[in-house]
């Protein structure tokens, strides 16, 4: 039977360790193994000249140019540092780069969809220690899959 392993993913040495760490543990024949990346929704600007009149605000739509290089850079990035594990294994994989907003339960949100979508039969993350004062204001995207995943989630810290 085939299992779907979603494998959540950021340019960090801890997300690299998941994944070696799915593939020796977790993974078997079979297998297909998800590398989701979440990269930023390209989002209009705002930008006020003077002292703040309504009358010079204006909105500057995003750079098409910016948002090629965020998906190029993510590209390289899942290139370099993960799908080289899995093909060196010969093990079947996809390569998911998704457009979302990048806090962290947005993030978080995009993961648990993902899975739900893929039925999942592991999603596995890293957990980023960013200070408890920090994930107090900022939230935590291991927090939220905790709360919200359906699928089995396992966390590396």
């Amino acid at each position: 039977m085939t299992r779907n392993i979603l494998v959540a993913v950021d340019d960090s040495d801890a997300a690299e360790h998941v994944l070696t760490w799915v593939l020796d543990n977790i993974y078997r024949e079979g297998d297909e193994i998800h590398l989701l990346h979440v990269i930023p929704i390209p989002m209009p600007e705002v930008v006020s000249g003077g002292y703040g009149a309504m009358d010079s605000i204006v909105t500057v739509e995003p750079d098409p140019k910016v948002d090629l290089k965020h998906i190029a850079d993510a590209k390289d990035m899942m290139k370099k540092r993960f799908v080289t594990k899995v093909v060196s294994k010969n093990i079947p994989y996809q390569v998911e780069i998704v457009h979302f907003l990048t806090d962290a339960d947005s993030i978080g949100e995009a993961i648990c969809k993902r899975a739900q979508t893929l039925d999942a039969g592991a999603v596995c993350m890293a957990k980023h220690n960013r200070g408890r004062v920090s994930e107090f204001f900022l939230g935590s995207t291991t927090k939220y899959c905790t709360t919200n995943c359906q699928s089995p989630l396992i966390v590396l810290h």
